[in-house]
């Protein structure tokens, strides 16, 4: 939900937490300068230190799209491999490479992906050497442009989120009486920014033009497709890590032209324009190319106000706004803005709630993923509905959805119920009353421990044998309501507000349970494996069941007594009697034992 700048800085030891405090110590001195309207002529030196190809790089190959090639083919995995060697000869290079001003960078791989609204959205993959220059980018130009970002933009920015920008719309409705809402879409905003445009902005603060260079070879490094290389005239690559910066960098211009009609006037101002009607009020609350502003005025003057946005961006940007999908609606109808629903109601109270196309997503969803996930086996099946509801349910429980809830998970009770009988009931040869009531666990069995003192049960399946310990179908309703506070304004990269930051995230973030996960999970044992795994080293206190030695991470191994081929399925392989919490080398000696048993 929310994120933190250098929260990934946190690898062992004391080279790191040296490398930890320089690097906040850097940002910090590059916020305060930014704040005070200096402009930065030799950042291209912070390129060229050893120290911040690093951090640069771990940041990188922590993350999971590390795991996906660029056109060189090379991953993290290979990298990694013999102890690193490849990663300090690669850091070396570029380190040369950058110092000597030989870096080029390769093209980007063009893979596409399906969108929410249909139809294909393009990514650009760069390599791993290239993402590691463009996170050093990134660490550095990050801190100077937050100093300088309009206060509302909430996108691909430290510990801002949706949700921020959602309550914000609210509270312009709600409380400050704002009547009209323009819903903005720009068309195809990330592959038509224009380049030289982006450059001129750019050169504003950064008079370093080796920096601005850099930029430029980034951008013009074309794309890999179809095995052909194709120029780049224009866009920068969704998938490049300096890309959504790049967005708001640009994209702050339209920013800073909403702000000049009104949020940048003082209250004196405002007030002589208010009694003579020469300006309208207006805010902009935007979330990357998303973004909506609302007016104290009526539907004609949000039109003349829309035109004038188009104008702008046509001839400011080089950008077009969709006529058709940017609408004008009075904030009594309500809108649509990032999966949320915003509606002022006749007693004057602002609610935010699920949209409409964000349910019927939700119940296609559910529909498909049951379909197909119980045709494997019912702990199958649930543990992969479990974390798609649990995950929007994440999502949505911080705004109004508590009657949402409630309806959609009747919806999810009657699809499993029906989708669960057809496949299990009917061949067995039961009636569909006798079925289900067979099928439904109380909760206090979940193998999910915050399920365990709710009320009721669901259709579930038994994770051991002793009956007393079950995987069962969650619920929306289970998932607190916590509403999101205005954004604080405070700035991520100025030690005392980074604390306060952290501190309000952590609140946030309370009672959140993640997902289990591990690093020795084959993806072979199915989507059940993750939290029978889990349930087991839960119940052995994460100790070694032969020997007694704690166990966690990479040394804990949760091993199967009876193979997984000799099982009946995958269930049966799963049930928590045939699984046993082992250190390596208690693990090693019972693998030697079972290859001696099958010679």
């Amino acid at each position: 939900m929310f994120t933190t700048p250098n929260a990934e800085v946190n690898f062992t030891g004391t080279r790191a937490g040296n490398l930890d405090r320089w690097l906040k110590q850097t940002q910090e001195a590059l916020a305060h300068r930014s704040l005070h309207g200096h402009t930065f002529s030799r950042l291209f030196n912070l390129l060229r230190t050893k120290r911040l190809v690093e951090l640069a790089a771990h940041n990188v190959l922590r993350n999971a799209g590390a795991k996906t090639a660029g056109v060189d083919g090379v991953t993290s995995r290979d990298l990694l491999a013999k102890n690193g060697e490849r990663l300090y000869a690669m850091t070396d290079a570029l380190w040369r490479d950058l110092s000597t001003k030989s870096y080029h960078p390769a093209p980007v791989r063009r893979v596409y992906i399906p969108k929410a609204s249909g139809g294909q959205r393009p990514l650009g993959i760069p390599t791993l050497r290239d993402r590691v220059v463009q996170e050093m980018l990134r660490l550095i130009l990050e801190p100077i442009y937050e100093s300088r970002f309009y206060a509302h933009s909430y996108g691909f920015r430290p510990f801002r989120s949706t949700h921020h920008a959602a309550v914000r719309i609210k509270d312009l409705i709600g409380r400050r009486g704002y009547t009209v809402a323009i819903e903005g879409d720009i068309r195809k905003c990330f592959d038509r920014i224009h380049h030289l445009t982006l450059v001129r902005i750019l050169r504003r603060t950064i008079t370093d033009e080796r920096i601005i260079k850099l930029v430029q070879q980034l951008l013009k490094a074309g794309v890999m497709e179809d095995g052909a290389w194709h120029v780049t005239d224009e866009g920068s690559p969704q998938g490049g890590i300096v890309s959504p910066l790049l967005a708001n960098i640009y994209l702050n211009e339209l920013d800073q032209f909403i702000a000049a009609k009104w949020a940048d006037l003082g209250k004196g101002e405002q007030n002589r324009h208010r009694s003579k009607q020469t300006a309208l009020p207006c805010y902009l609350v935007r979330y990357a190319d998303d973004f909506v502003i609302l007016i104290r005025g009526t539907v004609e003057q949000a039109e003349q106000l829309k035109a004038e946005v188009a104008d702008f961006l046509r001839q400011a940007l080089q950008l077009e706004l969709s006529a058709e999908k940017t609408l004008v609606t009075p904030v009594t109808t309500g809108f649509d803005f990032l999966g949320f629903h915003t509606r002022k109601y006749p007693e004057g109270k602002a609610i935010i709630t699920p949209s409409r196309t964000a349910i019927a997503r939700f119940r296609e969803q559910v529909k498909t993923r049951a379909a197909s996930a119980f045709r494997d086996n019912d702990a199958a099946g649930i543990a992969t509905l479990n974390r798609y509801i649990r995950g929007w349910g994440e999502y949505y429980r911080h705004v109004s959805s508590s009657q949402v809830f409630k309806t959609l998970d009747h919806y999810v009770w009657d699809r499993v119920m029906h989708i669960a009988y057809r496949l299990r009931g009917k061949s067995q040869g039961v009636s569909f009353a006798k079925f289900w009531q067979a099928r439904t666990i109380p909760y206090r069995f979940d193998v999910y421990r915050k399920n365990r003192e709710r009320e009721g049960g669901h259709y579930g399946t038994w994770a051991n044998q002793a009956h007393d310990c079950a995987y069962i179908v969650t619920k929306l309703a289970f998932q607190s309501i916590e509403y999101v506070a205005l954004h604080s304004q405070l700035h991520p990269y100025l030690p005392v507000d980074r604390l306060l930051l952290e501190r309000q995230v952590t609140r946030q973030q309370l009672g959140l349970t993640p997902e289990p996960t591990g690093s020795r999970v084959n993806p072979d044992y199915g989507p059940a494996w993750k939290v029978a795994r889990e349930t087991k080293l839960v119940a052995a206190n994460h100790r070694c069941e032969t020997c007694g030695t704690p166990i966690s991470g990479r040394t804990a191994i949760v091993h199967h007594r009876q193979p997984l081929k000799e099982a009946r399925n995958r269930q049966q392989a799963h049930m928590l009697e045939n699984l046993i919490c082992l250190c390596p080398s208690c693990h090693g000696r019972a693998e030697h034992a079972l290859r001696k048993a099958d010679q």
